[in-house]
């Protein structure tokens, strides 16, 4: 889901520690799209705020495990 928003070829690794938005060029329009996505994929409702605190990889894995475990 990151790599297709964000357009990166399948070769790019993907890890916990790069950051959103510089090292994975996703600015604020395409974070929404993520916790969109993420929302329709598991069927929760993340929040208006979910994606205040996102800077990492990790912090999104992170957010949407909690979320998701209640």
């Amino acid at each position: 889901m990151l790599r297709e928003i964000a357009e990166l070829p399948e070769s790019f690794e993907i890890t916990p520690d790069q950051d959103l938005k510089s090292d994975l060029s996703i600015d604020s329009l395409k974070l929404i799209d993520v916790v969109v996505q993420v929302e329709a994929v598991l069927d929760v409702e993340l929040g208006d705020d979910f994606s205040r605190d996102l800077v990492t990889v990790g912090d999104l894995q992170r957010h949407v495990s909690e979320h998701v475990a209640g």
